[in-house]
């Protein structure tokens, strides 16, 4: 089954003193990107919490928020910067001593200085630590999978049936080739007869000329090709997982097959259906952006 890139999931997991949640969001994006939200810097386990989405998912931007509580909800405890009022005071001591400053630090001014004081998560075994964390962030990525697996069955529906009105207009294109062949030798016949002003005209000449203008708005080949970029499709929607780039990809292909054949024909019929195969064609390319 394919997936979407967007989806939101959240999760919760407690051991009985501490509970953790977890919250995602998620959105387009050409590879995979994660960006990782917690109340205190933890590069170990902002580590292993990207690691376990990196198993999960292949492309999307991925923000992730994980917040760690005690049962009374209390999520951060207040501490002090001890280094940073210390270096205050040394600084101010220096200024009195030296210079000659008149004046002694006092609690506003100590409470002015920048940073001295930051919110921490408590502390907490490490081990216990992070099985909570993982138990609530695989809950979650669970949940997001679900949901981007719904959407992306959707998006496989619409795009199978967008590729079910291309080979309807392929074939009607067919039908149009057909009857232009047909127009051709007659146009050329009676445009002989036109100029030669009643003259004999040469029945093999007629058709080799004929064959000639057949020949170079033949698009028998790109009608084939056209037909194989659409069973390839298919086949990566029945394959599923991540087949985003894939189906950009082939869609490339499909439009340069339509618009030589678009070229290679004037005839309204071939030049409407070429207009809706294109059109179908965007739709698709956009589904197919947010494919994973």
């Amino acid at each position: 089954m394919i997936r979407s890139m967007t989806g939101f999931a959240r999760a919760e997991a407690s051991d009985g003193t501490k509970r953790c949640t977890v919250e995602l969001r998620t959105v387009n994006n050409r590879f995979i990107e994660l960006n990782v939200r917690m109340p205190s810097k933890d590069l170990e386990t902002e580590r292993k919490i990207k690691q376990l989405f990196s198993k999960r998912l292949t492309r999307g931007y991925v923000e992730i928020t994980v917040t760690v509580s005690d049962g009374n909800g209390t999520k951060r405890k207040l501490s002090l910067d001890e280094e940073i009022v210390g270096q205050f005071l040394q600084a101010a001591a220096i200024l009195r001593e030296k210079y000659g400053v008149a004046g002694e630090p006092d609690m506003a001014s100590i409470l002015s200085l920048k940073d001295i004081f930051k919110y921490e998560e408590e502390e907490a075994d490490g081990e216990e630590r992070w099985k909570l964390i993982e138990t609530a962030v695989n809950s979650a990525i669970q949940s997001l999978v679900t949901m981007r697996e719904a959407e992306g069955g959707a998006l496989e529906t619409d795009i199978m049936e967008k590729l079910a009105a291309i080979e309807t207009s392929a074939a009607n294109i067919l039908v149009a080739r057909k009857k232009q062949e047909t127009d051709i030798v007659r146009k050329l016949k009676e445009r002989l007869e036109e100029l030669t002003a009643g003259m004999e005209t040469d029945p093999q000449r007629v058709l080799m000329e004929a064959g000639i203008l057949a020949e170079r708005s033949d698009i028998s080949e790109e009608i084939t090709r056209l037909h194989c970029h659409i069973k390839q499709l298919k086949e990566l929607m029945e394959a599923g997982n991540a087949i985003g780039r894939k189906v950009e990809f082939i869609v490339q292909e499909m439009n340069r097959e339509v618009n030589t054949i678009g070229s290679k024909s004037a005839l309204f019929d071939i030049s409407r259906e070429v207009v809706e195969i294109k059109s179908n064609l965007e739709k698709i390319r956009e589904q197919s952006a947010n494919i994973e």
